[in-house]
């Protein structure tokens, strides 16, 4: 008895695991990698001492570190009509990264007041194509996004934010506080 349902519990898993192009774990529970746990980091990179990226300083997810940059570092109005905006990915693990996009847009920044109200959003003013997009980050190496952001409904003296994102990524997203000064 006991033979003939190993013999049948072989060949169930054997038929599982050939009639479907999926590995084996989609169809018994029980084999396969163990599941996430809520809050955990995919891809957890280490740092290195000799990175010449330097120590982390950004946020991490999909083992890339996010850093988001503004050029000049001080705003002051009404001297700058617009200032720069920088993401940079960095690739903190040995295996590359690729980023896919549904379309044209890979990436945005939202400046927003204290009140949340949207002042100026990048891809409003960005051409859109329906091609999907893809960002390849080999091991080692950065990628670099800039948009240019306009300061004309700025106050100087009030608190901002911007918020820098990768599109269709929600834990690729870093808010910076921005005070322009007179």
């Amino acid at each position: 008895m006991h033979f003939r349902l190993r013999t049948l519990s072989l060949l169930l898993i054997v038929a599982f695991s050939a009639c479907s192009s999926q590995k084996i774990s989609r169809w018994v529970p029980f084999v396969g990698p163990k599941p996430e746990r809520a809050g955990a980091v995919p891809n957890a990179a280490k740092t290195e001492k000799t990175n010449p990226f330097g120590p982390i300083t950004g946020t991490v997810a999909y083992g890339l570190e996010m850093r988001v940059t503004l050029s000049p570092d001080e705003i002051k109005l009404p001297d700058t009509r617009s200032f720069e905006a920088r993401i940079v990915l960095i690739n903190r693990t040995k295996k590359a990264v690729t980023l896919l996009f549904n379309d044209s847009r890979e990436y945005d920044f939202l400046l927003q007041d204290a009140g949340g109200k949207k002042l100026v959003q990048w891809t409003d003013d960005q051409p859109v194509t329906q091609t999907p997009a893809y960002v390849i980050v080999n091991p080692g190496e950065r990628s670099e996004f800039v948009g240019t952001i306009s300061t004309r409904d700025m106050v100087a003296g009030r608190s901002y934010t911007l918020q820098a994102s990768m599109i269709g990524y929600a834990k690729l997203t870093t808010t910076i506080n921005i005070t322009p000064q007179k």
